[in-house]
């Protein structure tokens, strides 16, 4: 039986984070960032924008960990000129999924997820969800025990 719907739960360890902070406020700033990592063959995986507080909102997205040196020589190449714009990049994340087509329209489902991290006692430092996905970037030193919790907690075997 599925719970929830869910499939599969998987688990990518090779990831960082990367941060840009205060980017410079024109409508162009995504593509400057993305633009300029495609051109250099840094291949981008979840994508988020935080809320615009007197900036164009910092950009955050996930990196394979060998692209790491590439991307931020890049990314401050592209802002150097912007002296607010900063780059941090965290190589210690995890990327954990939960997935399934049948998880659309059972209410509850992001909640389980959400349960089963609290009860491990995982942080989690970043959420993107689609209709079929919900991906989690949690602390390395956490990914075995939250990948455990979201396995027995939706039984998947």
């Amino acid at each position: 039986m599925l719970l929830y719907g869910i499939h599969a739960i998987t688990r990518v360890d090779d990831i960082a984070v990367v941060y840009v902070r205060k980017p410079p406020e024109t409508p162009g700033a995504p593509y400057l960032v993305f633009g300029s990592l495609a051109d250099g063959g840094v291949d981008v995986d979840i994508i988020l924008q935080t809320a615009s507080f007197g900036h164009g909102g910092d950009l955050i997205f996930t990196i394979h960990t060998v692209d790491i040196d590439r991307a931020r020589d890049i990314l401050e190449t592209t802002f150097k000129d912007s002296p607010e714009t900063t780059v941090e990049i965290d190589p210690t994340a995890v990327k954990l999924s939960v997935s399934g087509e049948g998880m659309q329209g059972k209410p509850g489902v992001a909640a389980k997820v959400f349960k089963c991290l609290w009860d491990a006692d995982v942080r989690i430092l970043n959420t993107s969800t689609s209709e079929i996905k919900i991906c989690m970037l949690v602390p390395g030193r956490d990914a075995d025990r939250a990948y455990q919790a979201l396995v027995d907690g939706f039984e998947i075997v």
